[in-house]
């Protein structure tokens, strides 16, 4: 049994959105520097990314609780069954905190918030210390979802590829 169509093209459409806003992450980081003359639009793409991930989550809870996904297929060990339903579970939580510590990381830190030139709200007044513990919080989380994305690909090749054919998983999200 596949996932409602609105349940696929959201996961696949976050999952463009999710690895494009870590790919852009990781080269802030790692490669832009201070003085580069497309930093702040390179940044404020960056946050209007993790916003439209954060609008989409809330969307995506709100679809899987109308179309209800089909269940794992009883070939597949409870114990993996288990690990998956972690698996998710730590998406969704990764998904979340991930941007909403983006978002107080900035503001924190006495930076504006855009979406998409939009300037959204801020909710926080500037707080230095309370900016570099988001700061963290914000790399671990990314990080941490980078590495369970890893950790569900595999999951769906190892299904895909090295399992019964009964246990391919993929084609019910494709």
């Amino acid at each position: 049994m596949k996932y409602a169509l609105s349940s696929r093209l959201l996961h696949w459409l976050m999952a463009i959105i999710i690895f494009s806003t870590l790919a852009l992450g990781i080269y802030m980081d790692e490669f832009l520097s201070n003085d580069s003359t497309n930093r702040y639009p390179i940044y404020d793409l960056h946050k209007s990314m993790g916003i439209l991930v954060l609008i989409l989550l809330i969307i995506r809870i709100a679809n899987r609780f109308i179309k209800t996904p089909p269940a794992l297929p009883s070939s597949i060990r409870p114990i993996e069954q288990k690990l998956a339903r972690l698996g998710h579970l730590s998406l969704y939580f990764l998904m979340l905190t991930t941007p909403i510590s983006g978002y107080l990381m900035s503001r924190f830190a006495g930076y504006p918030v855009t979406f998409f030139s939009l300037e959204l709200p801020n909710l926080v007044g500037t707080n230095f210390a309370l900016a570099k513990i988001c700061t963290e919080i914000h790399e671990i989380s990314a990080y941490g979802l980078l590495g369970i994305i890893i950790i569900h690909i595999l999951a769906v090749i190892r299904h895909r590829f090295f399992d019964k054919p009964e246990n391919d998983i993929l084609k019910r999200i494709i």
